[in-house]
């Protein structure tokens, strides 16, 4: 089996017990995963680019109709796989389930099974890895991990029932242009005992401007720049953001409250979206959630 998206990867593993016979170029979980070859990498490399560099080359690939991503369709020849996991949420993250079908015709010469994950919001992610266990055979493993999975996020949901002032947050998913976040993470927010109120659960995210922000005035601020990094996420959050006008008034700054996580989980469809969730209670709501670990996520709880 082939997953062609990090994120099934997350959730391909746990899921199943087993590990798939290629990986993408940007993998860094599960770490035992990283000596697979390499089946989709970035037509260009741009982890080395600016966060405004990086989004100039996005928009204009998107423009151009030009893809961000591509297959070796010699090395999947090769490896020979029966099962493609691929997605159809996000052309700047993975590769495209398009392309993946377009590679995998001219490259095969069978018609292996490609499963598409389609998760929108976080009843999707739970239910895609039950779908992955069933399509790899591990049916019974993968409705286990999706039932624990929902049993912590039933702990986390009755730990703030009685919440009844809840905060004003705000998620970033890239901080130049400032762009808030989507999908399932204003879900997370809400599940965690918070309100994000410039985001729509299951919706896309959107380009902010500082005035919106300024005039929200979060009380709590989840810095979270899509697919970077501890250290690129401290540089990019004390770089494009604390030199702001405006800046050192936001309740958020003035509390204490602005959190870096690893930027490289929240985006990320799988098991691990449940960390960011306890991460997020745990950063709101310290008391309530005493026992629960967010090192993984959490680079540091201020810039």
């Amino acid at each position: 089996m082939l997953a062609v998206a990090q994120r099934h990867r997350d959730r391909l593993c746990p899921a199943t017990g087993r590990r798939s016979g290629g990986r993408v170029t940007r993998l860094h979980y599960p770490g035992a995963t990283a000596t697979k070859a390499v089946v989709s990498r970035s037509v260009r490399q741009i982890t080395h680019l600016s966060s405004e560099e990086i989004d100039a080359i996005v928009q204009q690939a998107r423009a151009n109709g030009n893809p961000l991503y591509w297959i070796d369709g010699d090395l999947l020849r090769e490896l020979k796989p029966d099962l493609i996991i691929t997605q159809e949420l996000c052309e700047v993250c993975a590769i495209d389930s398009g392309s993946v079908f377009e590679t995998a015709s001219k490259a095969l010469d069978y018609q292996p099974e490609i499963l598409t994950i389609r998760p929108n919001v976080v009843s999707d992610i739970l239910q895609n890895v039950r779908k992955i266990g069933a399509a790899t055979g591990f049916g019974q493993r993968g409705t286990e991990l999706a039932d624990s999975l929902q049993s912590r996020i039933k702990t986390v949901v009755e730990g703030v029932a009685d919440v009844e002032n809840r905060p004003r947050v705000l998620c970033l998913d890239w901080l130049d242009p400032l762009r808030n976040t989507g999908q399932w993470v204003p879900e997370l927010v809400e599940m965690a005992g918070g309100e994000e109120r410039l985001a729509v659960t299951g919706g896309l995210s959107r380009e902010l401007t500082w005035g919106e922000i300024v005039d929200y005035a979060p009380e709590y601020l989840m810095v979270m720049p899509c697919a970077f990094g501890p250290e690129r996420v401290r540089a990019e959050t004390a770089e494009k953001l604390t030199n702001l006008k405006g800046w050192n008034e936001l309740p958020a700054v003035q509390m204490d409250r602005v959190f870096l996580f690893d930027g490289r989980i929240p985006t990320r469809h799988g098991p691990r979206v449940v960390d960011v969730l306890e991460g997020l209670a745990k950063a709101m709501h310290p008391q309530r959630f005493k026992g629960i670990s967010s090192y993984e996520v959490l680079v540091k709880d201020r810039p």
